[in-house]
């Protein structure tokens, strides 16, 4: 406690949110750099399509005028020559198409000789229009030298027209060429401005992520190292100091006051410890006999403390834990209680699956205390399942099989997933694991244990142990299964028959 308040008392506070702020910044400027130079280009390529569309947007309106009005000329042609009803609908159509594309043509005066040449072409199309019209009507009116004259009004004006129209064309294709020249005696420049802005913009931002990542890489990379030497037992190692208030100055000056205190705790520990060496010499020189006896009856005391023991002194520290307000202390003393509770009932025992799942939860619950949240645990259990029996103490030792053999090395931890579920007459209990897996000797040793001649030592309460007193307890009507590859993780599952019920034992 004194240590911790020691260290409390030492820590500076330091405004948070620095590094997020510096990264932030970082990135806005790399992304503004990157949005400037595409935002070049596409204003240079915006530039280019729009004049490729005036050299070709013109030309296409009137080839579509064109083609409109060859297509009205055929279909009223084809109409008085032979009054065919299905060319005098297709004659309204394509008349209504030319009618619309009139419309858009220039009908004001203006001091350009493309837009007279539009207002031109729009009263000549007016007239062709009437003078098609008027033929139709003729023929329908069976009026033989009134339609004859006005389709051959109607036939020139479509000429004119299509000389007009094909007028226009040059003059727009003359239009568009001289601004398309312009911008190519120009485009060389522009592509090699915008790869100049763009490799200046990709250099720039690698610098700036290279120094913002030295800055801030190097200081944690130097608290790594010093770690290490903590870790080896070099507790003065050397850490260079660090002036920028952030969240890494907060780690630095937390390590060092660390260091200082541990350093200053062992010290504090060598005295004490030397100070009762000596004391316990001069007792032992004083007191030969005396100590020699009491020696004795603490042994004899020591082999006469039982599990029992150690399970009500547990509970007293927990109702200790919670007398003081320490309510953490207190739920793990009360799990591990609970835990050695259940492990100290006979082995041999019958229980419900839902109290061997309620222990694997309490074992699970203090393997987080002790490794945190390097290891993923997932608990999968059919209701159905829980109310069936099964030997004690059988996942637990698998769960722990998976954490210290399979996953214990992975630097990055693994998966832990118990399920318990009814399959048809039989109970599957299973734990599997996400680490490096069985060698096939190793699961045909382990597998070995359900034969009663087997004579391999067993060795604590582990996969062997399991094996062995699940088919002992259950007369070899239950077994064990185990599918393991090297490198993927291994799978080991109870099968029991469902025949013992809760509700058999009342």
């Amino acid at each position: 406690m004194r240590m911790l308040s020691s260290l409390a008392r030492r820590w500076k506070p330091v405004r948070r949110g620095g590094l997020r702020n510096r990264i932030i910044a970082n990135s806005v400027v790399i992304l503004l750099v990157l949005v400037i130079a595409t935002s070049y280009t596409a204003f240079a390529s915006f530039d280019l399509a729009r004049s490729v569309e005036l050299l070709f947007r013109n030309s296409i309106s009137m080839e579509e005028l064109r083609s409109t009005l060859r297509e009205t000329q055929e279909n009223l042609t084809g109409y008085l020559s032979a009054k065919n009803s299905e060319s005098l609908k297709e004659f309204i159509r394509t008349s209504t198409m030319l009618s619309g594309m009139t419309l858009k043509l220039n009908r004001e005066n203006k001091l350009d000789d493309v837009f007279l040449l539009e207002k031109d072409l729009a009263f000549l199309i007016e007239g062709y229009l009437t003078s098609a019209e008027g033929a139709v009507q003729a023929k329908r009116g069976r009026d033989v030298a009134g339609y004859v004259s006005l389709y051959e009004d109607a036939r020139e004006t479509a000429s004119l027209i299509e000389f007009l129209s094909a007028k226009m064309d040059t003059i727009h294709l003359g239009q568009s060429l001289n601004g398309f020249s312009s911008y190519r005696a120009n485009i060389s420049l522009a592509l090699l401005s915008n790869a100049v802005l763009l490799v200046a913009a990709f250099l720039f931002s690698i610098a700036l992520i290279g120094r913002y990542s030295y800055t801030i890489t190097e200081p944690l990379a130097r608290l790594s190292v010093a770690a290490d030497a903590v870790g080896r037992g070099e507790y003065d190692h050397p850490l260079p100091p660090y002036e920028r208030e952030d969240e890494i100055r907060t780690l630095h000056d937390a390590f060092v006051n660390m260091q200082d205190s541990v350093q200053k705790a062992f010290a504090e520990l060598t005295r004490k410890a030397e100070l009762e060496r000596s004391l316990m010499e001069e007792r032992m020189r004083v007191l030969t006999y005396q100590h020699r006896l009491k020696d004795a009856e603490l042994l004899a005391l020591q082999t006469q403390i039982n599990p029992h023991f150690l399970y009500n002194t547990l509970a007293a520290g927990w109702q200790l834990a919670l007398a003081e307000g320490n309510e953490k202390i207190a739920e793990f003393l009360e799990k591990l209680a609970a835990f050695i509770r259940y492990a100290l009932k006979p082995s041999t025992r019958f229980v419900l699956v839902s109290e061997e799942i309620e222990c694997v939860r309490q074992y699970i619950w203090l393997l987080k205390m002790r490794f945190g949240e390097r290891f993923r645990f997932r608990i999968e259990v059919q209701d159905e399942a829980l109310a069936y029996e099964t030997p004690a103490l059988v996942l637990q030792p698998l769960v722990e099989n998976a954490i210290v053999h399979g996953l214990k090395d992975l630097e990055e931890g693994g998966d832990v997933i118990v399920s318990a579920r009814l399959d048809g007459e039989t109970v599957r209990l299973s734990v599997s694991d996400s680490g490096r897996g069985m060698s096939k000797e190793d699961v045909e040793t382990a597998l070995a244990a359900a034969d009663p001649e087997d004579t391999t030592p067993q060795r604590g309460i582990g996969l062997h142990n399991v094996v062995r007193r699940v088919a002992l307890a259950t007369g070899g009507t239950g077994k064990v299964e185990v599918e393991s590859e090297l490198g993927h993780g291994t799978r080991v599952t109870i099968i029991l028959q469902a025949g013992i019920h809760a509700g058999e034992n009342v």
